[in-house]
C-alpha cells in the first residue's frame, strides 16, 4: 500500500488472528535514518567556514563562541565537529522514530505503543479512527480520544488497514462540528476544568508535551475533550456528557 510498511504476521496457537503493523514508509525511514545523520555530517564540515564568514558582521550575536567555532580550522578539529555533528543527526533521527506512534492491529483489537507505553483497545471500545493533520486520532465509546500522535504512514495506507480490519475509518472528525475555543471563566464549563485548561496552557509554553497530555486525559475524565487548533485550546463535551 503505498510503499508504506505493512507488515502481517499470524499469532501463535492462543492466538490465529492476523495482525498488522503500520509504520513508516521504508523511502522516510530512508530518509530518517540515512538523511538526518548525512545533514549534521555536511553541517558540522560546514560550520566553522559559515563561523568564519558571519564573524565579520558588525552586529553578532553571541561572537565570543562563534568566533571560537570559526577558529577550528585543524583537520582533527574539524573531523570533532562533523563527528559530533554526526551524533546529533543520529540522536534526532532516533528520537524522531522513538516519538511516532507504533500501530498493530487485528480484527479484534488494536495495540499502540508511544513514548514507551503500550496500550490496547478492543476493536468494539473504538467508535470512529481518522486523521487530524498529521496525527492519527482514535476514539473511545464515549467520543473522547483514546490515542493520538503521528504514525508517519501515508493516510491511503492508514484508511486501508483499518479498514480491511473493520474499523470505523473516517474521513475527518466526526465531532469536529460542537469544538469551541477555550475561554478562561465561560460559564459553559466548571471551574476545575477551567483549572485545569490553564495548566495546560502553561505546560504548552512550556514544551511539556507529557504534562499536557496527562491534563488532558484528567479533563476527559471530567467529561471533556481536549484539542488544539493552532496556539488555541478547543473543547467539546463527551458524548452523552
Amino acid at each position: 500500500m503505498s510503499g508504506d510498511r505493512l507488515n502481517k504476521a499470524r499469532g501463535g496457537a492462543s492466538s490465529r488472528e492476523e495482525t498488522t503493523e503500520i509504520g513508516h514508509p521504508r523511502g522516510d525511514l530512508a530518509l530518517i535514518l540515512v538523511g538526518m545523520p548525512l545533514l549534521g555530517l555536511l553541517l558540522g564540515l560546514a560550520l566553522p567556514r559559515l563561523a568564519r564568514w558571519a564573524s565579520g558582521s558588525p552586529v553578532l550575536p553571541w561572537r565570543d563562541g562563534i568566533e571560537f567555532i570559526g577558529g577550528l580550522d585543524a583537520p582533527w578539529q574539524t573531523a570533532l565537529v562533523m563527528a559530533a555533528g554526526l551524533v546529533a543527526g543520529l540522536l534526532l533521527a532516533f528520537t524522531a522514530l522513538a516519538e511516532s506512534m507504533k500501530v498493530r492491529l487485528s480484527d479484534a483489537r488494536v495495540t499502540v505503543e508511544q513514548e514507551g507505553r503500550t496500550r490496547t483497545f478492543e476493536r468494539a471500545d473504538v467508535s470512529a479512527v481518522f486523521l487530524d493533520g498529521k496525527h492519527l486520532v482514535l476514539l473511545g465509546a464515549d467520543s473522547g480520544e483514546l490515542a493520538r500522535g503521528e504514525n508517519g504512514a501515508r493516510a491511503a495506507a492508514l484508511a486501508g488497514a483499518f479498514r480491511a480490519h473493520g474499523y470505523p475509518w473516517r474521513d475527518a472528525d466526526p465531532h469536529a462540528s460542537l469544538f469551541r475555543r477555550w475561554i478562561p471563566g465561560t460559564p459553559d464549563l466548571p471551574a476545575e476544568v477551567h483549572a485545569l485548561l490553564a495548566a495546560r496552557k502553561a505546560a504548552l509554553k512550556r514544551d511539556a508535551g507529557r504534562d499536557a497530555r496527562d491534563l488532558v486525559e484528567t479533563v476527559r475524565g471530567l467529561g471533556f475533550v481536549v484539542r488544539d487548533e493552532g496556539k488555541e485550546q478547543h473543547w467539546r463535551p463527551l458524548a452523552g456528557a
